[in-house]
């Protein structure tokens, strides 16, 4: 699984904790649009995603 290995090798996560982080972000996929769009910086870096990614994601972006 790429996330996986992205999580171990990028971050430095053990395999237990990487998969950990999966789990989590499965059991709130519903909630992570929200969370992003109420943190200023993420929603700022959500909203400079190629292509207009980030607002295909989290919706258009308030200025």
């Amino acid at each position: 699984m790429e996330l996986l290995e992205g999580l171990m090798q990028k971050v430095g996560l053990s395999k237990e904790k990487a998969e950990e982080v999966i789990t989590f972000l499965k059991e709130n996929a519903a909630k992570i649009p929200q969370w992003v769009n109420e943190n200023e910086t993420l929603s700022n870096l959500a909203h400079k995603l190629p292509g207009g990614l980030g607002d295909k994601l989290f919706g258009k972006k308030d200025d």
